[in-house]
This record gives structure tokens, C-alpha cells and sequence, in this order.
């Protein structure tokens, strides 16, 4: 038994390790490519791999951009200012994106709970859902729409 503890510790370790580094870039026939090793001769994008929000945080558009790590120089002809902007863009699609999910849950979910600073998992109430889903529309209809 206590074999199969550690086993299943060491596991846990390994895969938080393991999914620290992810890398994105886009191939020659202009398909977005992720992977946890960067490529030899193309620029590429380091990720920020992080745990999951919890219940009940939305994403606020405010973050700043990932850090962009040049492989080698790329063929397209864009400005720094460009790429920025590019890049931009695309994070405030995934907070989109992840707010209107985290809105369709709280839709379709009438029953969630969520774990407390203790441990201990408690029920969120109507009220307080109902305050969540109200948030996260204001913030679609704020900064997606």
C-alpha cells in the first residue's frame, strides 16, 4: 500500500513537472504546431502552462502577452509592434473563448461546488451562481463583443 502511495505521488510530481514547458509555432503550410520542444529553425512562441482557474475566476483581458523566444529569424517580414498586436489578440480570443464556458458551466449547471481554502468542497448557492453568471456576461459583453 505504501508502495502504490508513493507510486502515485511520484506520478503526480513528474506531470506537473513534464507540463511546465509547451512551445507554439506555426509550420511551413501555416498550421499552428504545440509541442514541449521548441523547433530547430523556426520562431516559435514559449507558453505559460499553469494550473486551471478555479470555479468562479474569469480571465480579465488585462493580462500582458507570453513571452515570444526567437529560434532563428523568421521569413515573414512583420514588425515587433505587428507580432505584438498578433499576439494580443489571440490571448484575449482564448479568454473569450474560456469565459464563455466558464458561462455555458454555470448555465448548465445548477448544482457545482468548488473546494474551499480548507480542503473541504462546498456547494456554491443559487445567489452567488447567479452573481457569477451576471459577471461573466458583463465581461463578454465588455471586452469579447
Amino acid at each position: 500500500m505504501r508502495n502504490t502511495v508513493i507510486a502515485i505521488a511520484l506520478s503526480l510530481a513528474c506531470t506537473q513537472v513534464m507540463a511546465a514547458k509547451l512551445y507554439k509555432w506555426v509550420d511551413e503550410n501555416g498550421v499552428t504546431q504545440f509541442s514541449q520542444q521548441p523547433p530547430a529553425s523556426q520562431q516559435y512562441e514559449r507558453m505559460n502552462v499553469s494550473a486551471p482557474p478555479q470555479l468562479g475566476s474569469t480571465p480579465t483581458p488585462a493580462h500582458t502577452p507570453p513571452e515570444t523566444q526567437a529560434g532563428t529569424s523568421s521569413e515573414s517580414g512583420s514588425t515587433a509592434a505587428q507580432q505584438a498586436e498578433r499576439e494580443q489578440k489571440e490571448l484575449r480570443e482564448a479568454q473569450c473563448a474560456k469565459l464563455r464556458e466558464d458561462l455555458k458551466t454555470l448555465e448548465n449547471n445548477p448544482r457545482l461546488g468548488r473546494t474551499n481554502a480548507d480542503g473541504q468542497m462546498e456547494r456554491i448557492g443559487e445567489d452567488e451562481r447567479q452573481a457569477m453568471m451576471t459577471r461573466a456576461r458583463e465581461e463578454l459583453a465588455s471586452y469579447c463583443d
